[in-house]
């Protein structure tokens, strides 16, 4: 079957027209806020894992949430430092004995890496057992426990 010849007229207006697959701020946006993928295509993924455009809301939340109480816990840590406790774990304590901002950075860093990690992965299971789902949810869990301890010692402190 024959092409149909395209009038130069049509041609002239394809040219002018702004070309839609081009990088704006909007289309930055939008691959954050519309993205379409949300399940998995087919039935195998789900066995597998799948990578997905878009996250379920607690998925995002829980994911700000584990920052937040992790800058939270760096500067319990600290006060309850100041307050004649210790640190426990070797590697923050050479951090901490190095730089106290350089612990809170590294802290930080650390904490927003494994996170993102997570998210990526969200839709994998970890050594083809644990869900990452779960391994948000523990990770979160976990925060708000140590917090609730740390809140605990400042107070007995």
């Amino acid at each position: 079957m024959k092409q149909p010849l395209i009038c130069s007229n049509d041609l002239l207006r394809r040219q002018r027209e702004k070309d839609r697959r081009t990088l704006s701020f909007k289309s930055f946006y939008s691959s954050f806020s519309i993205g379409r993928r949300i399940n998995a295509r087919r039935s195998g993924e789900l066995k597998q894992g799948y990578y997905t455009d878009r996250y379920e809301k607690w998925v995002g939340w829980s994911a700000i949430a584990i920052v937040l109480l992790s800058t939270l816990d760096g500067f319990f840590t600290l006060n309850i430092l100041e307050k004649g406790g210790t640190e426990v774990n070797p590697f923050m304590q050479a951090l901490l004995e190095y730089d106290t901002q350089v612990f809170l950075f590294s802290k930080l860093v650390i904490t927003v890496t494994c996170v993102l990690f997570c998210l990526v992965h969200i839709n994998f299971h970890m050594f083809r057992v644990l869900s990452m789902k779960i391994m948000i949810k523990s990770i979160l869990a976990i925060y708000l426990a140590l917090i609730g301890y740390e809140i605990f010692l400042l107070t007995i402190i």
